[in-house]
């Protein structure tokens, strides 16, 4: 039988859509007193906020009047018709909160204007107010939520532990304390302050305090028409994402878009990992749409292409500077210093109370670390490998000399300096099967100021420029040339197939079969022969010439499955696979010994390549050793 449910029902269902634990709680709270212009926000958790949450702030507060109203489903002063879902610049719109909130908890709302001579408290228990009074109190609101689901067990049996809860707490007040660097945020778990900023609206200052680790210490600011925000070197890295955070217009977000762009920006320069970046975008509000998810967790860009495509330029902007040179990585037991300035490059202040122990720990570790006075140096050790025998030319160097001077004597080829692009199209067929080359947009680095100072174990070449050591690895260095040789030969020359004795078979399944062929169009375009044989089968008569039989084979099927996951083909990803692998072999090996001639010639050559900062897998060419951190090494500074 059908039949209306009771609101009390009703109201319980709807509450779950919209809190789905503590945390939805917390970030709804905090929202909120972000919306009422709060400069000063205290949060405030026991238990992993399932038995108290408490938040607090000196925002514009509620009017007596309509506290009660607050608190009715779909009751917001934020919206008032439907033109204003097209550009809604608040974080909470929907009016759903406070009464999801207070649909499954026991909550205490305090509450005064600054005009008002008094505030007042309202008590509220399963969505039904049952205590109003007045209250003497500052400005602003506090919100008390208790026994979280106390009403709906079938939902509280399902959260975590205390410590999972108040963990994913902790994690979202940091980073709405990063963007909203001029609020003053203090968050305290179960009696203890575990974060506090002073909201003096630096967001390096912001950094430092809620994030004192090493990969956010050295961050380089970006800014773009759309975006404004921080990111690490290409070499320093994280496991996973939990480095990258994203806000648009205000609002914590995770977006697909961004970390297309963001990955887009570094290109090849990251070897392995994920890049730390914090990018703030700001964009018109009617130009994306917040109403997609019940937590409002993500959004949908209009123009999602310009976005991407911004971000990617504002980091090809700084990451190409003598900044993102990867640096060495040092022992920490090298930093004996007990300052936290030494560790994170802007000043902060020190925190107060049990927030952070940095100084105490390094200290420690300071009384532990114990130099090796035992350390033997022999002379072989300590001396350069400069030597330049008459005609000794490596065999993977023979004909470099004479090559580049023919090639770069004359006119230089053309590559393509747009970096790939996702959702890029092409007007001409010959321009889709392209392999881009992405230059540095902003070229800060300049090889001419480099100056030869060395070569050790046959592999690294040090140079110096200013107050900088550049330790260059050969081998890295020559993929990179011999990859972009590759890639003008491809992008110029003709891609003719050569024909093999026993053709390939191919054999896909229907909707590929009677789908759209765009990836026998890609195939043809790089050298293949390949033509419809009937019964969902293709066969391929000729192949590329620089790809073997079953290299040929393999790449062709991999395309098939490609065309099946809706993958764009324009990437040729396969093929710039082939190439690196190629330049990978070919190249001259660690433990290779050059002369200096050689080494010479192969910074120049370096110095010509498009992007000379990284090999073709994303390793560094070369890292950077600071000046003050040799003198530091020494305990000289």
């Amino acid at each position: 039988m059908i039949q209306v449910l009771d609101s009390f029902i009703s109201d319980k269902i709807a509450a779950g859509e919209v809190i789905e634990r503590p945390l939805s709680i917390v970030k709804e709270l905090v929202e909120n007193s972000i919306d009422a212009g709060a400069d000063s926000i205290v949060v405030e958790i026991r238990n992993g906020g399932k038995s108290y949450i408490r938040v607090t702030d000196n925002g514009c507060g509620i009017p007596a009047e309509e506290a009660e109203i607050a608190f009715e489903r779909h009751a917001t002063g934020k919206i008032q018709t439907l033109e204003d879902l097209g550009h809604i610049d608040t974080l909470g719109f929907r009016g759903e909160a406070l009464a999801s909130i207070c649909a499954i908890s026991r909550m205490t709302l305090y509450t005064r204007t600054a005009e008002s001579p008094v505030g007042i408290k309202l008590e509220i228990q399963g969505g039904r107010i049952c205590g109003k009074e007045p209250s003497g109190m500052n400005g602003g609101t506090t919100m008390v939520v208790e026994d979280v689901f106390y009403n709906t067990p079938a939902r509280r049996k399902f959260m975590r532990s205390d410590a999972a809860e108040a963990s994913a707490i902790i994690d979202f007040v940091q980073k709405m304390a990063l963007y909203y660097a001029n609020v003053a945020f203090q968050l305290i778990n179960n009696g203890r302050n575990v974060l506090t900023t002073n909201g003096d609206g630096n967001y390096l200052h912001a950094i430092s305090r809620v994030y004192p680790t090493k990969e956010f210490s050295n961050l380089m600011e970006i800014q773009g028409e759309h975006v404004h925000g921080f990111i690490s070197d290409p070499g320093t890295t994280k496991n996973n994402r939990s480095g990258q955070i994203f806000f648009v217009n205000g609002r914590y977000v995770r977006s697909d878009v961004i970390e297309k762009g963001l990955m887009d920006g570094y290109g090849d320069r990251v070897f392995s990992g994920y890049p730390v970046a914090l990018l703030f975008i700001t964009v018109p509000p009617e130009t994306i749409d917040v109403n997609i998810h019940p937590n409002k967790k993500e959004i949908k860009f209009l123009e999602s292409g310009d976005i991407k495509k911004d971000i990617a330029a504002a980091v090809q902007k700084v990451i190409h500077s003598q900044d993102a040179v990867p640096q060495a990585m040092l022992k920490e037991e090298n930093i004996s210093s007990g300052s936290l300035e030494e560790v994170v490059k802007e000043p902060v202040k020190k925190p107060s109370g049990e927030q952070m122990g940095i100084r105490e720990f390094l200290q420690a570790k300071k009384r532990e670390h114990k130099p090796n006075t035992e350390t033997v140096y022999h002379e072989d050790d300590m001396k350069m490998a400069f030597q330049v025998p008459g005609d000794s030319m490596s065999d993977a160097f023979k004909g470099l000399v004479q090559e580049a001077k023919t090639e770069y004597d004359g006119e230089k080829p053309e590559v393509s300096a747009e970096p790939v692009k996702s959702d890029m199209k092409s007007e001409e067929a010959d321009e889709t099967d392209r392999i881009p080359l992405a230059p540095a947009t902003t070229r800060l680095f300049d090889f001419k100021n480099l100056t030869l100072a060395g070569y050790v174990f046959n592999t690294y070449i040090i140079t110096q420029a200013g107050d900088n050591l550049f330790i260059l690895d050969q081998h890295a260095a020559h993929e990179r040339i011999l990859y972009e040789k590759l890639v003008r030969q491809y992008n110029t020359g003709a891609h003719l197939p050569q024909d093999i004795l026993t053709p390939i078979l191919l054999n896909v399944s229907g909707d590929v079969y009677f789908g759209e062929r765009e990836w026998m169009d890609v195939l043809r375009r790089i050298g293949y022969a390949i033509e419809d044989f009937g019964s969902n089968t293709f066969i391929i008569r000729g192949i590329p010439a620089y790809m073997t039989l079953t290299e040929a084979d393999a790449f062709a099927r991999n395309l098939v499955d490609v065309q099946e996951n809706e993958v764009h083909l324009h990437q040729n990803t396969p093929v710039v696979d082939k190439l690196i692998m190629r330049s990978c072999k070919a190249a001259v090996k660690g433990n290779d010994h050059l002369s200096e001639r050689e080494i010479r010639e192969l910074l120049d050559r370096l110095s010509q390549c498009v992007n000379p900062f990284s090999c073709p897998h994303g390793r560094p060419t070369f890292i950077r050793i600071s000046k003050y951190e040799i003198e530091r090494s020494f305990r000289r500074k």
